[in-house]
């Protein structure tokens, strides 16, 4: 989801992608064989807790296929919301990005990796704190340290500070922050991405040769080093006033005064 413009065929597309049964699989139950297995489990893991400890009326905000729709379920109802229709999308956003749902109309606003793709996020916050009833929750993921992904839309990236800073002037009281996939799983995670990159098209021989190496890494380095870095959980979800310069992923909660 992002309020930008797009085409209605991309959008389309990306939305099926989004809503495959393999990729939102993917998203619950990560394999270590994943090069996001990390990302992936930590950020559920997170999802999965606070949806735990929520309930009323939930709007998914930027939903894609949903992934997270089932930790809901105990909840009054859930809408994923998205730009275009989709298998997982129950109502359509309208053409400016925003809801158009009546002000003060849920109790948790839910928005998972979509910050970074919403080219004005004050606008996109403040719609989310004008159709939250007061006292209503935002729980907001997005991108810490990442590589550009669904280009030409990523615009941005946050310091845990940073978000918590928009939340702010987005009129929100910031009730909690965390930092996901930090320090040696950070470095995991970003050298699993990395290894794509492994390549030289110049140098047929050369490239040749880091295909190999990106082959084996792939199949042998990823599951192993997602082992190892499992080794290490209390990395995996810190809270945002603990010393951590390296982390994957942030998450702010912010509550509608």
């Amino acid at each position: 989801m992002a309020m930008v413009p797009t085409t209605e065929s991309l959008a389309h597309s990306k939305l099926e992608t989004l809503s495959k049964k393999d990729y939102v699989l993917q998203r619950l139950q990560p394999r270590l064989r994943d090069v996001y297995y990390l990302h992936l489990k930590d950020l559920a893991e997170l999802v999965r807790d606070l949806a735990s400890k929520s309930g009323g009326e939930v709007f998914d905000y930027g939903c894609g296929g949903a992934p997270y729709r089932s930790f809901f379920t105990h909840c009054k109802r859930y809408v994923g919301a998205d730009i275009q229709a989709g298998p997982a999308v129950d109502q359509v956003l309208l053409a400016d990005g925003t809801t158009g749902e009546p002000e003060a109309s849920y109790d948790l606003v839910l928005s998972t990796q979509v910050l970074e793709h919403i080219e004005n996020p004050e606008a996109y916050l403040g719609e989310c704190y004008r159709i939250l009833r007061p006292g209503g929750r935002l729980i907001l993921t997005t991108h810490g340290m990442f590589e550009e992904h669904g280009c030409p839309y990523d615009f941005h990236r946050w310091t845990s500070r940073g978000l918590e800073e928009q939340l702010l002037k987005a009129g929100f009281l910031v009730v909690e922050s965390q930092k996901l996939t930090t320090e040696l799983r950070a470095y995991v995670q970003l050298n699993n991405q990395m290894i794509h990159h492994l390549k030289c098209p110049e140098r047929p021989l050369l490239h040749i040769f880091l295909s190999i190496i990106r082959k084996v890494y792939c199949a042998v380095g990823v599951p192993c080093l997602n082992w190892f870095a499992d080794l290490f959980p209390h990395q995996a979800i810190i809270p945002a006033n603990q010393a951590s310069s390296l982390y994957i992923c942030v998450c702010v909660q912010g509550t509608k005064i």
